[in-house]
């Protein structure tokens, strides 16, 4: 259950908007059945450590867990990145079209 423990909202704060979830590049947070943001998937393995999802809250309601670890090869760090300049988010943060 590493992907529950990326994420974490402070249910006091979260206004339930999906900001973080519509930024993520990887995609990589989701909205479980209460509307809060989760980790879903292989999350640990998946997630660049953008910052975006924290940056993009508003309410700074969200904290995320750094992985200590890099990525399992140099393959796939080469297609986080990849999937990441493609992000129309990130274009968008480097002030791209």
């Amino acid at each position: 259950m590493e992907a529950v423990e990326l994420i974490s909202p402070d249910k006091e704060k979260c206004v339930k908007c999906n900001a973080c979830v519509d930024i993520c590049p990887m995609r990589v947070i989701g909205v479980d059945e209460e509307g809060y943001p989760h980790a879903v998937g292989k999350a640990f393995l998946t997630c660049i450590n953008c910052g975006y999802c924290v940056d993009v809250c508003a309410p700074g309601a969200l904290k995320h867990k750094v992985r200590k670890r890099s990525a399992n090869s140099a393959a796939a760090l080469r297609a986080a990145v990849k999937r990441l300049n493609r992000s129309r988010e990130y274009r968008k943060k480097r002030g791209e079209p």
